[in-house]
């Protein structure tokens, strides 16, 4: 059930105009972008900090609201506070928010309306939402702007680092990262990813998203190897976590990223609902985590996993007794992958349809028009793996071979008459990198028995291999 929300239309209103005050004072010119560590960050967090105090909210240690850290030399700060719980005290639901920027670059102001100025202001009332219905939470909830996450999420990894020494990292329940939220009515949806790293995760969001006609798009895990946000130190410490967006509809890390371009209605009904969302979760003393983490956050790779790949490259035939090897022909190949893992090694396997051939001079006219020849086959490669690293992002190395069943085969021109072996293998070679689920690896192959019995020793060997492919 509802457990905050019962406001109307006037009050509704007035969270509005509040939202698009703070969104116009943070994208402001004044403020020079909120580059990570700047004055202007500084006035921005001083800002955030005052109307923390406004909506009732305490600070969260040694009673100061800003928390400062240090990252290569230099000095950061965020600003953290709390709202006390009642029976459950002791246990923390976390919201955050970056308050920083790009700053300016080549003398252009880039001032961040919907990165992140939407996720501040929304923290801010959603703090006040909270604050208003303080008897009604159980756990306590970290209201915490951060600083630099534009350089590499500084400000949430320090936060993560220091609540596990104060409080206990088991003791953190959930972590909400609120991160582009100001383009609801353009993208039609608010993206909440992480949702099965929580018991009943999906449920929790779309009930609560009901209360507030809110279209939730509930994804199970954050996927993306290129792109990060706030959750992710909290993440790789086992908490549960939720990264909420509008998603990448604006023109964000750009300078038309302004705070005339946010939709403040939509704004105004995400902030409420976050709060309510938060209450939920702060209120059930059945909340809990799922024990399922994302691949990117994970550091430790699966027993099992698989997924498909697509590949492309050059084969060569190699006439070993006439000591000669044809032009470089076309191939690709496109199919699944499996890989076992034990620890820092595995076994990596695949099963692809494959086409591949070559061009060679022909028997009938040596000078002339070269003979083309391709086949198609059920290729299955193996390999033993070296991997370094663990977890989504590595680098793997690995060495074995490969069965080929030719089921077609055609040569161009005449067809010379030679027989095809329908049964083909060698050895085999692979490296690549894994990056979250992303894969990418050349591999390379090396024929052992005879490609045309009957004939002279000829070999099909494949190598610059491209592949491409995804780890489910």
């Amino acid at each position: 059930m509802a457990l905050i929300w019962s406001a109307t239309d006037a009050s509704a209103q007035s969270r509005k105009e509040r939202l698009a005050e703070y969104v116009y004072y943070f994208a402001s010119d004044s403020l020079k972008g909120r580059a990570a560590g700047s004055p202007e960050s500084a006035l921005a967090r001083d800002y955030i900090v005052a109307r923390y105090k406004e909506c009732g909210l305490k600070p969260f240690f040694n009673g100061n609201f800003v928390i400062p850290f240090e990252k290569d030399g230099k000095e950061y700060a965020n600003a953290v506070g709390v709202i006390e719980g009642n029976s459950l005290k002791d246990e923390y639901i976390v919201l955050g928010a970056h308050f920083d920027h790009l700053g300016v670059k080549n003398g252009v102001i880039y001032p961040g309306a919907d990165d992140n100025a939407s996720g501040s202001a929304a923290l801010i009332e959603i703090a006040r939402e909270l604050c208003e219905h303080r008897e009604n939470l159980q756990r306590s909830i970290i209201i915490a702007a951060f600083d630099a996450e534009e350089i590499g999420l500084y400000g949430s990894n320090a936060l993560a680092d220091f609540l596990d020494t104060i409080v206990g990292i088991e003791n953190v329940k959930l972590m909400i990262s609120v991160d582009m939220v100001g383009w609801y009515k353009q993208s039609g949806k608010l993206i909440m990813e992480g949702t099965a790293t929580i018991r009943n995760g999906k449920i929790l969001v779309k009930e609560a998203a009901g209360r507030h006609s809110i279209n939730v798009q509930a994804k199970d895990f954050e996927t993306s190897a290129f792109t990060a946000t706030d959750t992710e130190g909290f993440a790789k410490k086992h908490i549960p976590t939720l990264a909420v967006t509008t998603g990448l509809k604006s023109p964000y890390h750009k300078p038309e990223d302004k705070a005339e371009l946010i939709d403040y209605n939509g704004l105004d009904s995400v902030s409420g609902y976050l709060a309510d969302l938060a209450a939920s979760a702060a209120s059930d003393p059945a909340f809990a985590a799922s024990g399922k983490l994302a691949r990117k956050h994970s550091d430790k790779s699966p027993v099992f996993e698989g997924g498909v790949l697509a590949s492309v490259g050059g084969s060569t035939i190699r006439f070993t007794d006439a000591k000669l090897t044809s032009y470089s022909g076309r191939s690709f190949s496109a199919g699944l992958v499996g890989r076992f893992n034990f620890g820092m090694t595995g076994l990596q396997f695949s099963a692809l349809y494959e086409n591949a051939g070559s061009s060679f001079p022909s028997i009938n006219t040596p000078l002339g028009k070269s003979q083309n020849y391709r086949q198609s086959a059920v290729t299955v490669p193996a390999y033993l793996i070296m991997r370094a690293g663990e977890g989504s992002n590595s680098a793997f190395v690995g060495v074995g071979g490969y069965y080929s069943h030719v089921f077609d085969h055609k040569f161009s021109d005449s067809d010379p008459g030679w027989a095809v072996n329908p049964h083909q293998g060698g050895m085999a070679a692979v490296f690549g990198f894994q990056l979250g689920g992303a894969l990418i690896e050349w591999s390379f192959r090396w024929q052992l028995n005879n490609l045309f019995p009957g004939q002279a020793k000829t070999r099909i060997n494949t190598g610059n291999y491209l592949t491409i492919g995804w780890i489910f």
